[in-house]
Parts: C-alpha cells; sequence; structure tokens
C-alpha cells in the first residue's frame, strides 16, 4: 500500500499544486476582489485633555473621512460604514493643529475585510483652538403681545435670575445680554410658565452660537402677576423760563400714559397723572434738557404703578434757538386801512423788508401772505407821510421790525372835461316838489 501511496510521487504533488492554482482561478473569476470606500464620520475622544487645559476646539473643514479597503464582490453589500469607526484622539494635539486619523472595522467584518488594505483621506484633521471663556449673565426679559383691556402687567418674577454660559472667547463676547421672552397678549390673570433663556447682541438682535456656547439652565420659570389697572395719561407739570433768544417747544416722553393699580372708587375718580418736580424746571436754559422720573412718586395715595419700567422713565424737555427771517413786501399790493376814495397814495420805495423772529422750521413755512401786513393811512392829509405797517402773525413769531419808508398822500387829479365847479353842481340834487 505505501509503496502505492510513493509511486508516482512527484506527479501526485504536481496534480494537487495544479488543483489549488484552478481552485484559486475559479474563485477569483467568480468572487474577485475589488476596492471600495465608504463616508465615515470622525469622532473626537478625550476631549477633556482640552478642558482641563482652558481651551475649546473646532474641526477645520469637514469632520467626516473616506474610509478606503478591498473587499470581495459578493462580500461588498456586507460591509457598511457603520462596520468602521474613524476617530481622533485629542491626546495627541499639538501646536500644529493636525492629529491623525485612525480607521478600526468590527470584529464581526474583519474576515471579509482585510486590515491591510483599510485607509482613511484624509489621513488627519486639523482643529482650531481657543480659549474656553464662562460668564454669568442677570436675566432680563420682554413681554409680546398686550394684556386685556382693562389690565396691566405687574411684578415679573424670574427664576433664576441668572445663568453661567461657557463657550469659546469669541462667541461669548458676541452675547451683550440675556434674557426670556414672555407672551401676555389677553392675558387677565397671573401667568407661571417656563422659558428657555435667549442670547442677544447689542442692538438686542437674537443670536444663534450653535451647541458651542453651553447655558447652565436651559429652562427658566417665570411669574407674571396681572393687575386690574386704569391708565392714566401724564401731564408733565414744567415751571420757568428759558435763556432770552430761546422757547421752550415741550416735552417728549416715549411713554404717554401709565397704568395704575388700585380700588375701583379711587380709578373712578382719577383721568391724568400729574407730575410735578424741581427737575421739571427751564430756567435759563439754551439747551434740550434730559432728566429721569420715577413716575410712581407721583401717583395719588392708595394707588400703585403697575410694571418696573415707569420707574426710570427718560423725559426731555425741548429748547430751541430763535432765529430771525426776513420778506420782501411788494408797498403797491398792501391792503390799506383808512384810505380815502379822493387820495391817490404814492412811496418813496418799491419795497419794505420785514424781519421776523420765531423758530427756523416755522419760519420756514411763513410766507409773505401769512403776515397780514396793512398799511394804515387813516386820517392822512395831503403830503409826505413816515410809512406804518401792522402785521397779524399767528402764535410763536415776533415782527422784529421793518426798513422804513414814506407815503406821500395826493388829491386826485380832475378827469378831462370836468371842473370843480361843475363836480359841485352835478353833486347837488334838486329838491322834489
Amino acid at each position: 500500500m505505501k509503496e502505492k501511496l510513493l509511486n508516482n510521487l512527484g506527479l501526485k504533488v504536481a496534480s494537487l499544486v495544479l488543483a489549488f492554482a484552478v481552485w484559486m482561478a475559479v474563485v477569483n473569476i467568480s468572487n474577485p476582489i475589488i476596492d471600495d470606500s465608504q463616508v465615515v464620520a470622525v469622532e473626537v475622544r478625550n476631549e477633556d485633555v482640552l478642558e482641563a487645559a482652558n481651551l475649546t476646539y473646532e474641526i477645520v473643514g469637514k469632520d467626516a473621512v473616506t474610509v478606503s479597503y478591498q473587499v470581495r464582490t459578493r462580500d461588498r453589500s456586507l460591509v457598511k460604514a457603520s462596520d468602521f469607526h474613524a476617530y481622533v484622539d485629542l491626546k495627541d494635539y499639538n501646536v500644529t493643529g493636525a492629529i491623525p486619523i485612525t480607521v478600526e472595522i468590527n470584529r464581526d467584518k474583519e474576515n471579509l475585510v482585510r486590515s491591510d488594505t483599510i485607509t482613511a483621506k484624509p489621513m488627519v484633521i486639523r482643529i482650531d483652538t481657543e480659549e474656553l471663556q464662562r460668564k454669568k449673565f442677570d436675566l432680563q426679559f420682554r413681554t409680546k403681545g398686550t394684556p386685556e383691556e382693562g389690565y396691566a402687567l405687574g411684578m415679573v418674577t424670574l427664576s433664576p435670575d441668572s445663568v453661567t454660559v461657557e463657550g469659546p472667547e469669541s462667541q461669548i463676547g458676541q452675547i451683550n445680554h440675556m434674557g426670556i421672552e414672555i407672551e401676555v397678549d389677553n392675558a387677565n390673570a397671573d401667568i407661571n410658565a417656563v422659558a428657555a433663556p435667549v442670547f442677544y447682541d447689542a442692538n438686542g438682535n437674537k443670536l444663534d452660537l450653535g451647541n458651542k456656547v453651553t447655558v447652565s439652565r436651559h429652562e427658566i420659570e417665570y411669574n407674571v402677576s396681572v393687575l386690574k389697572a386704569k391708565s392714566l395719561a401724564i401731564n408733565f407739570e414744567v415751571s420757568g423760563v428759558v435763556a432770552k433768544g430761546y422757547r421752550y417747544t415741550g416735552v417728549e416722553c416715549s411713554i404717554k400714559s401709565v397704568p395704575v393699580v388700585g380700588t375701583k372708587s379711587v380709578l373712578a375718580s382719577l383721568t391724568t397723572l400729574a407730575v410735578s418736580s424741581d427737575k421739571l424746571n427751564i430756567d435759563g436754559a439754551t439747551s434740550d434738557k434730559v432728566i429721569q422720573l420715577d413716575l410712581s412718586q407721583y401717583l395719588p395715595p392708595s394707588t400703585s404703578v403697575a410694571g418696573d419700567e415707569y420707574k426710570n422713565v427718560t423725559v426731555k424737555l425741548k429748547v430751541e434757538p430763535l432765529t430771525t427771517r426776513v420778506f420782501t413786501l411788494n408797498l403797491k399790493n398792501l391792503d390799506k386801512k383808512g384810505a380815502e376814495a379822493d387820495y391817490d397814495y404814492s412811496f418813496d420805495k418799491e419795497t419794505s423788508d420785514v424781519t421776523v423772529k420765531g423758530l427756523k422750521e416755522d419760519l420756514d413755512a411763513l410766507t409773505e401772505k401769512n403776515l397780514n401786513a396793512v398799511l394804515d393811512v387813516s386820517d392822512q392829509e395831503a403830503g409826505p407821510h413816515p410809512g406804518m405797517v401792522t402785521f397779524e402773525v399767528s402764535g410763536g413769531f415776533e415782527v422784529v421790525g421793518y426798513t422804513p419808508f414814506n407815503v406821500t398822500v395826493a388829491h386826485k387829479e380832475p378827469g378831462p372835461g370836468t371842473d370843480e365847479s361843475t363836480t359841485a353842481t352835478s353833486a347837488e340834487v334838486p329838491e322834489t316838489q
């Protein structure tokens, strides 16, 4: 038996090698090895390393890589992107910011993909680091809408009333203040709810800072008291006299009325809120006077103001300089007071310049017609007389003066073919018998 096995041994070994080669050829032809790839998200590990150094980071460019590998054709559909794990370890961070990417494959797929064929493109990910900043903000609030008629907002309480934010220094620096928005439209009872804190810039616009900035509290509880109230118009009692050459032109305040809370009988007797204060004095003023008033200090007894925004109100007392403008009157077009039909009136000048004092804006709108100028020639006999003009201008204007001129009064010349005797005779009417 042994002799039979050893008989033609070389030929038999060659046959086995040939058979294996043929088998390999058949396998490779029918199920060849091909190149394939998957896009895999890159995981960041050991972030606490940078946090411990008080640094935050941001990936520059894409946070995914293309993983290339070799697999047999029939196994291609069995390999998914989720079978790979691509990651960078922040322990490997250096000043260049370039961290190598490591790619691993799940163990249950190691028999399908040759590990020595797995490559990643790009091979590194770059990160930018920045100082990590923590900052505390006191919370403000904004109300949206208006309460039901006859009601006003009272005290607003926030819990907590401040939050701490953490994130990149450049993003924290964009935050001017933080607060919540409270819906109060048609409210007629106290409101208890929660709201998410909002970032605002210096102009009061909302900021979207993404997920790099974290907030110590994601929900803020608030309570808004809604009170029965009556809105009172504000009457600012201004005293004093401005400097010569200036004029007080009124009060400017963004708040025109104040919601006042009190008993029904007390509120029924109130229509306005009189505000009288030494701060409202304009003696000797030559420019606008801006003051701050706490309107709650001027409320009638047994009442209170609804809302904290009325405790620090900006009021502007407007003072403007007076100026002058010159108007030219055509003398022959003036209306005449006391003119006699038997006289003619002539002038030694064609025009007279009238100087009017007032506020520039008002003077710009004034015309010669608005001066209502009238030449007074009452009881003037034949001969020269100084011109006398009267004016009727609306309040706010003052006629400073006008250039002098002379009026010459003369008897009218008789018409052709007419003398004094015939004129007198014709004027006599015979008595009827």
